[in-house]
């Protein structure tokens, strides 16, 4: 049954902890159909010239972000990063899981990877402008975070990615920087929120439903259907307002997936959320109809304090996303970004036939910066 949220269906993509900016890419080579389980190794790909190879460059030129050029080592980085992300939720099935026709999690992931190399190029370069460094408590963060996860990946690993000690540190230290970044984009964004814009309540309910399953698709019953549904309900409810445990009959007769919902003004179908925020903690519903069915609304709290503060840190949070999304998409306006898509195609999330680095945790709050 689903939610009676007004946008009651949510991909899968929705779900992850990253959330990219869309940002501006141009292809620089034709789309290759390839086996895009095949992610080439760095003795595989064409190594950069002489001038350019360094401790930190290796393989072959995948994205450039203004004068930034971001190589295949460091590319498979945000890759192996990601793929630890998702698959911690997930499990390693879910790249091949298709979110719409013909694009699977993977395709949509990638995209992901690819604005967050883009925007961190972007917000780095940036940071010269909020007289934004690393103090030496960080820089050791850094150094320690990126040792503990290098001396997790094996020394195979190491060579087929082209990975070193110092690549890590830079990425650990570029995310670090995006962070302070956005904190002090951020600081004087409006932190006052009243109760009653973020006010949460909670309520345990029964549904019966007036819809019948067809064809994999909910249907309204015919009128002959509803009355008898409908004689269902008012027995129910006459048990409701005789019973001292409306959870438990709840749990008992409910045709929803579940009983009970927090949420606040603007979240549910505009009949069932009227009725339930006209109720004081303890206070039981009439019947009350929606396209779903006849629901009994008893109310758990009519305020939910710990409920409403949590709203109030997303309220704010939201805010502070709008003002860092607003001034990101003023910076990379001057930004030209180029993908080798060659080589961009072939690179995978997907488990090869090979070994994955074995015990190589993310270490720190890698992506943690709540990017618009």
């Amino acid at each position: 049954m689903k939610k009676y949220l007004k946008k009651a269906v949510y991909t899968l993509i929705a779900a992850v902890l990253l959330v990219s900016l869309t940002g501006c890419k141009e292809k620089t080579e034709d789309k290759q159909k390839g086996n895009v389980n095949n992610t080439p190794s760095v003795s595989e790909t064409v190594t950069p010239t002489e001038a350019e190879e360094t401790k930190e460059n290796r393989g072959e030129l995948v994205v450039t972000v203004g004068s930034n050029k971001v190589y295949y080592n460091e590319s498979m980085l945000y890759f192996m990063f990601m793929k630890a992300q998702y698959e911690a939720y997930f499990g390693d099935a879910v790249w091949s899981y298709e979110v719409s026709d013909g694009t699977t999690f993977e395709d949509q992931a990638k995209e992901e990877v690819l604005n967050l190399i883009t925007q961190t190029k972007i917000i780095v370069d940036k940071s010269e402008g909020y007289n934004v460094a690393l103090t030496e408590e960080e820089e050791a963060t850094v150094i320690e975070n990126a040792a503990n996860y290098f001396s997790g990946i094996t020394e195979a690993d190491k060579e087929k990615y082209g990975f070193t000690e110092d690549l890590i540190r830079k990425f650990y230290r570029e995310n670090m920087i995006y962070q302070k970044v956005y904190d002090a984009v951020t600081m004087n964004a409006d932190t006052e929120v009243s109760d009653d814009e973020a006010k949460q309540i909670t309520v345990d309910h029964i549904l019966i439903k007036t819809t019948v399953s067809k064809d994999g698709k909910d249907e309204p019953m015919n009128e002959a259907e509803k009355k008898t549904v409908r004689k269902r309900a008012v027995q129910l409810l006459k048990d409701a307002k005789a019973t001292e445990d409306f959870k438990k009959l709840a749990e008992a007769n409910t045709e929803d997936s579940q009983v009970e919902y927090t949420f606040g003004k603007g979240e549910m179908v505009a009949p069932f959320e009227e009725a339930a925020f006209a109720l004081k903690t303890g206070e039981l519903s009439p019947i009350v109809e929606t396209e779903y069915g006849y629901h009994i609304i008893y109310c758990v709290s009519d305020f939910d304090k710990d409920a409403t503060l949590e709203k109030k840190e997303e309220i704010i949070e939201d805010r502070q996303n709008e003002l860092f999304k607003k001034l990101y998409e003023e910076w990379s306006q001057n930004y030209k970004v180029e993908v080798k898509e060659k080589v961009w195609t072939v690179m995978t999330l997907r488990n090869e036939s090979t070994e994955e680095p074995e015990g190589a945790e993310v270490t720190g709050d890698v992506t943690a910066t709540p990017a618009p």
